[in-house]
C-alpha cells in the first residue's frame, strides 16, 4: 500500500511531535504492508508566496532525519498539504518542490466553509496550468454536494478520501462512502498525525463490504501513479454492503 497523506515530520505542524513518535508510526505502517509514504506538512498558499524556500528547507531537513531512522522497507516522499487560502500562484504551480514526490500532483485543501463553484474555478485554473490538484478529504466540506465533487473531478482534480472516515457512522462517513461508491474517489490516504490512523483500516473496510477492486485502485495502483508522475485511473463504481448496525444507525440519524 502507498499512503500519500501524512503528518510525520516531527514538530513542523500539528502532527508528530518527536522523531521517535514518527518512527513508531512508520514501523506500524511497515508491519501492515505500507511500502511508500508521502510526508505532507501543512502549509498555506500565502506562505509559499512569502517564504516558500524556507518551508522547503525545513521540510527537507526533517525528512532527511526521519529517513535515516525509518524502517528500510518504507520509502518516504516529500510533499505538502497546501491550504488554498488564496489561489496558488503561477510560480508555486511551476515549482514541483511543493508537489507530491516532485510530480504534477499537488495535495490541496480548502477552508471548511468553501463554496463549491469558487473551488471548482480554482481547481480548474490549476489543471489548466498543467498540474493535478489532489483534493484532501473532500468529505469534510459539508456545504458541497456530490454534484460539486463531480464538478471538481471534471475540472481535472483527483479526490482523496480519508481511510478512517470511510468507516465511520457519521455524515462525513456517509459522504466518503458515497464518493467511493460513485467512483469519484481516486485515492485513499491515512492522514496520520503521529497517531493510530492507518490506511489499512479503510482498505479492510472496503474489502469486507465487497469493494476489494476499489480498495486496490485506491491504495496501490493510483497512489503509485502519483509518485511515478503517471495518470490516475478512474475507479469503477461499487455497491458497498451495509451491515445491520450501520442500517440501524442510519435510521436513528434520519429520525433525530
Amino acid at each position: 500500500m502507498i499512503d500519500l497523506h501524512s503528518h510525520l515530520l516531527p514538530g513542523i505542524d500539528d502532527g508528530s511531535r518527536t522523531l521517535d513518535q514518527s518512527v513508531t508510526v512508520l514501523r506500524e505502517f511497515a508491519a501492515v504492508g505500507v511500502t511508500d509514504v508521502a510526508v505532507t506538512p501543512h502549509i498555506r498558499s500565502s506562505d509559499i508566496s512569502q517564504r516558500g524556500d524556507a518551508w522547503v528547507e525545513r521540510r527537507d531537513q526533517l525528512l532527511a532525519e526521519v529517513r535515516a531512522a525509518a524502517p528500510p522497507t518504507i520509502q518516504l516522499h516529500p510533499g505538502f498539504e497546501i491550504m488554498l487560502d488564496e489561489p496558488l500562484s503561477a510560480i508555486a504551480t511551476g515549482d514541483r518542490r511543493f508537489a507530491i514526490a516532485g510530480s504534477r500532483y499537488y495535495l490541496v485543501e480548502f477552508p471548511f466553509s468553501v463554496v463549491g463553484d469558487l473551488a471548482t474555478g480554482i481547481l480548474a485554473r490549476m489543471a489548466q496550468a498543467g498540474v493535478v490538484p489532489l483534493v484532501a478529504h473532500p468529505e469534510r466540506y459539508s456545504l458541497c454536494s456530490i454534484g460539486t465533487f463531480a464538478a471538481w473531478r471534471a475540472a481535472g482534480a483527483v479526490l482523496q478520501v480519508d481511510a478512517t472516515t470511510v468507516t465511520r457512522p457519521t455524515s462525513r462517513g456517509d459522504m466518503a462512502r458515497r464518493l467511493v461508491e460513485d467512483g469519484l474517489a481516486g485515492i485513499l490516504a491515512g492522514d496520520n498525525h503521529g497517531d493510530t490512523r492507518s490506511l489499512l483500516t479503510g482498505r479492510r473496510f472496503l474489502e469486507d463490504r465487497g469493494g476489494s477492486e476499489s480498495a486496490e485502485w485506491l491504495t496501490v495502483s493510483n497512489p503509485r501513479a502519483v509518485i511515478q508522475d503517471g495518470l490516475v485511473s478512474p475507479v469503477p463504481r461499487v455497491r458497498l454492503k451495509v451491515g445491520i448496525g450501520e442500517r440501524i444507525r442510519a435510521l436513528i440519524r434520519r429520525e433525530t
